[in-house]
């Protein structure tokens, strides 16, 4: 049953599908990843789902200009929306950087960051769809998970780093691997950005 008649008001229900198109841009970067195909290839059908992001955060936003009573705090929606909004814009520029930094081949340390993207955008759908809900005390075992698999991003960061210095390359190879490891750490990180607000609504909430 949706709160609003209008579908650009059902703010529970946009958000459940922003993280399905999260989820859906994590399992193409892994697809990317793990397949034959150099990565940039997959970078168009990306640019898609970055899109509909987008849409769908714009969405949210208009509906909260045009509504006074809203099922969760305007600023907790918004703060939600824009974190969100961030963990598929992270997937994108990440695998944007295949192209333009014109790298060919992943590495077993990209590999596992494409997991761990999995692993979050699923935890954070979850959480969503209990918050939908209002099972507010359920979310916090997916915020755990999230805040977990970050730790795992820092540890996959820092050691592909460390190999880095350890068997040094070309210089520019070098710079290049670096980059894509900071940035994948940087999408990690968002969705933990995720996970906080979602804490912070379960203390308010439950």
């Amino acid at each position: 049953m949706k709160l609003f008649s209008n579908e650009d008001n059902d703010f529970l229900n946009l958000l459940i599908r922003a993280a399905e198109n999260s989820l859906q841009a994590a399992h193409l970067f892994r697809e990317a990843m793990m397949g034959d195909k150099p990565p940039a290839q997959y970078f168009p059908e990306m640019k898609d789902l970055e899109n509909k992001g987008d849409e769908i955060t714009h969405r949210i936003f208009k509906g909260l200009n045009q509504m006074y009573i809203t099922p969760l705090e305007r600023e907790d929606i918004m703060a939600l929306a824009s974190m969100l909004d961030n963990v598929i814009d992270g997937i994108e520029a990440t695998l944007a950087r295949f192209d333009y930094l014109n790298v060919e081949t992943t590495d077993s340390y990209m590999k596992d960051f494409s997991a761990v993207f999995v692993s979050s955008c699923q935890h954070i759908l979850d959480a969503f769809k209990l918050l939908a809900k209002k099972k507010y005390l359920q979310i916090t075992q997916h915020t755990v998970q999230i805040n977990a698999l970050e730790n795992e991003g820092d540890r996959l960061m820092r050691e592909g780093i460390r190999q880095i210095f350890m068997h040094p390359r070309d210089p520019y190879t070098d710079f290049k691997l670096k980059e894509m490891y900071e940035r994948m750490e940087q999408t990690t990180d968002a969705c933990e950005d995720v996970a906080d607000i979602l804490d912070s609504v379960v203390l308010r909430y439950s």
